[in-house]
């Protein structure tokens, strides 16, 4: 509940990763219970998303075919692999090295943390809020196309802006602000894609996606 908040409030999730540095060292949470969730919503929004895009062309092999997708694909090798960046990233570059504290390092279980905190945030924009509003992306019209885009900058702009504020809390780490530095290229692809929506170019992120996945 806290991630669906203000950025204050999502700061509030991290507190409690230095709560559990001082009662458990460790930074990372000690119980699956998130994940679990989020793999519950992934499997609820994909039977949603089979459903509105399939109707009675859904069966059960292509639902599971679309939950691994979704699951092993998107979520769990996606989130392996830039968890496992992003925390290479900091170990190599990032560490704020003093004589009078001891040496630590990014947990890899922790920087997968931060990425499922992410990941649920942008699983709000591109799973619930654009299936809400699908028939209005799927438009093959300029307003179509600019708020598709508009969604999808969002969720990833949610991502890396997340991503950011995990890495933040670590006092052993210095100029996280470099995790904001991709959501400068998402904006500058908005512009580009907008641009180019306005020249009659249109790249409609939702339309997109959906052929990808349903077509």
């Amino acid at each position: 509940v806290t991630l669906m908040g203000s950025p204050k409030n999502m700061q509030k999730v991290y507190k409690l990763a230095n709560y559990r540095k001082k009662t458990k060292n460790q930074w990372a949470r000690d119980d699956p219970g998130f994940a679990l969730i989020q793999f519950g919503f992934l499997v609820a929004s994909t039977l949603a998303w089979g459903i509105a895009c399939l109707q009675e062309r859904l069966t059960v092999v292509r639902f599971l075919l679309l939950l691994v997708k979704e699951i092993l694909g998107h979520w769990l090798v996606g989130g392996v692999v830039l968890s496992g960046v992003c925390a290479s990233l900091a170990n190599r570059y990032l560490i704020l090295h003093s004589v009078h504290s001891v040496a630590q390092t990014v947990e890899w279980l922790y920087a997968f943390d931060i990425h499922c905190n992410s990941f649920f945030v942008s699983f709000l924009f591109t799973h619930v809020v654009q299936l809400m509003i699908l028939p209005l992306l799927l438009g093959d019209g300029l307003t179509a196309t600019l708020c598709a885009n508009a969604l999808w900058a969002m969720a990833m702009a949610a991502y890396f802006y997340v991503t950011h504020l995990g890495y933040c809390a670590l006092p052993f780490l210095t100029k996280t602000e470099y995790y904001l530095y991709p959501v400068v290229g998402v904006v500058l692809l908005y512009v580009v894609f907008a641009f180019l929506a306005l020249a009659g170019y249109r790249f409609n992120m939702t339309r997109m996606v959906v052929s990808f996945y349903f077509g």
